[in-house]
């Protein structure tokens, strides 16, 4: 009866991991990563994947700064949100795995 017991607890633990996972994965998928650039005039928006979900200029930004500064900049935020959504997926992982 003892190794009945240890079975059940151990399946009870795995049922509980799992759907914690499942809750996790579910709330992070959920999340958007904002990288900025040219001052906070330039800003990136990715998904949890990190897939460009939108990108603002403003119209300061295209004013002022030529056409490689601006892609320059334009790469730089969209950079840093791919960056944030990596490291957030990491967090996730090293979540799951604790």
């Amino acid at each position: 009866m003892h190794e009945m017991d240890e079975a059940t607890a151990r399946l009870e633990h795995l049922v509980s991991t799992a759907r914690r996972a499942e809750e996790m994965a579910a709330e992070w998928s959920t999340r958007r990563h904002v990288g900025r650039a040219d001052e906070g005039r330039i800003v990136a928006t990715t998904d949890a994947v990190g897939a460009l979900v939108t990108l603002e200029i403003s119209p300061l930004s295209r004013k002022r700064l030529d056409a490689r500064r601006l892609a320059d900049e334009i790469l730089a935020a969209v950079t840093k949100a791919e960056q944030a959504a990596a490291a957030s997926q990491d967090e996730l992982l090293r979540g799951l795995h604790s």
